[in-house]
């Protein structure tokens, strides 16, 4: 079997825009969207990652998970909501293309 020919093609490497970027709403619902769904909620749970050094780049969140900390004490329905409102836009939105 013959060898194909090795061709160079020119790739463009972009770097990814963090989510904290994409303005005040959309950063806070990404922010959510984390939140429900790899950390069940626990704001705690993702400031020890954070703390830890194994989420680089997720310093900015932060001040964000402190805030939804003391909100989610002042306020039981808080994650429930979240949690709804993030299921909500799954299933009426889903992996739209």
């Amino acid at each position: 079997m013959p060898l194909s020919a090795i061709h160079e093609v020119p790739v463009e490497v972009l770097e990814l825009t963090p989510r904290w970027l994409a303005g005040g709403l959309a950063a806070s619902f990404a922010r959510v969207q984390i939140l429900v769904t790899y950390y069940d909620g626990d704001p705690v749970r993702w400031l020890q990652e954070i703390e830890r050094g194994q989420m680089p780049g997720d310093e900015s969140d932060v001040e964000f998970l402190r805030a939804i900390e003391q909100r989610m004490q002042k306020d039981a329905t808080l994650l429930h909501d979240m949690r709804r409102i993030v299921g909500e836009f799954a299933s009426r939105v889903g992996s739209v293309t």
